[in-house]
């Protein structure tokens, strides 16, 4: 069959393109219009990077769209997460009972350094289901899709709840520190060594002290008085876990009671 050259054949008017277009996104929707737009483009033997470019779409987005429309057709047009233009709805559906889902599997290939494996994916497991008890594990992937071009930073962002700023700097130490550069360095100190018996008595001194005379008993509060005594560098959140771990804050309320009753039987 012999197919046309669009591109050397027609006239193409910058001018009637942007009214047309403009009118097409009133109709029908931006994403909708963009998705026609590209299947057009990729039909006319467009690049694939730089038509998702052209349509502000992430190319790993564009890919997805490509493979959903050679499974379903032309339903693949309408935005599945809202209510479609009523026009594409009346076009897959005259196609609908002439084309069924091709159930044939998609391809991911996987590349780590020289090694490569590529997943063949039904159609019917196309999701990935993350323990919600599994942060980390999410983080990680969602930034290797984002590396991966199948989401931008944008819904990145979204997505883990940081600022795009945050995603663009932890997406840079994940290419350069794997994964250990995600985890949270706000954990405090892990062992006790550094915080000696001297500081640990000055700790357990400051908050009774602070608990006897109705101060303040707060991590910072503790922090700053024991980093003064002891000329340390102690953090907030080091001073609270050791808080904690010494049982404390089970005497919050008994020590004050049990001091009150210690003076009145003094008076006796």
């Amino acid at each position: 069959m012999e197919i046309p050259n669009f591109q050397s054949e027609i006239i193409f008017s910058p001018k009637h393109s942007e009214k047309r277009i403009q009118s097409a996104y009133e109709q029908w929707g931006k994403k909708n219009v963009n998705r026609i737009i590209s299947l057009a483009l990729f039909f006319l033997g467009g690049n694939r990077e730089q038509i998702s470019k052209c349509i502000d779409s992430p190319i790993g987005t564009f890919y997805s769209f490509l493979n959903r429309f050679h499974r379903i057709g032309l339903k693949a047009l309408t935005d599945q997460r809202g209510k479609p233009a009523q026009h594409l709805i009346d076009i897959t559906e005259e196609t609908e009972t002439t084309q069924s889902i091709d159930t044939a599997a998609n391809d991911l290939e996987i590349i780590f350094g020289e090694k490569k494996q590529l997943l063949n994916i039904p159609y019917d497991k196309n999701r990935i289901v993350i323990n919600s008890s599994n942060p980390l594990q999410f983080k990680t992937i969602i930034l290797s899709f984002l590396n991966s071009g199948f989401l931008s930073i944008k819904e990145a962002s979204e997505q883990l709840e940081i600022s795009e700023r945050h995603v663009r700097d932890i997406t840079k130490a994940l290419q350069l520190n794997d994964i250990k550069s995600l985890i949270d360095g706000r954990r405090g100190q892990q062992k006790d060594y550094i915080v000696t018996e001297d500081i640990k008595a000055e700790i357990i001194q400051q908050y009774t002290v602070n608990l006897v005379n109705e101060n303040s008993t707060a991590g910072n509060t503790i922090a700053a008085q024991v980093n003064d005594k002891c000329n340390t560098s102690l953090s907030d959140r080091a001073v609270r876990q050791h808080i904690s771990k010494l049982g404390l804050n089970k005497i919050k309320k008994s020590l004050p009671e049990l001091l009150k009753g210690v003076k009145k039987s003094s008076k006796i």
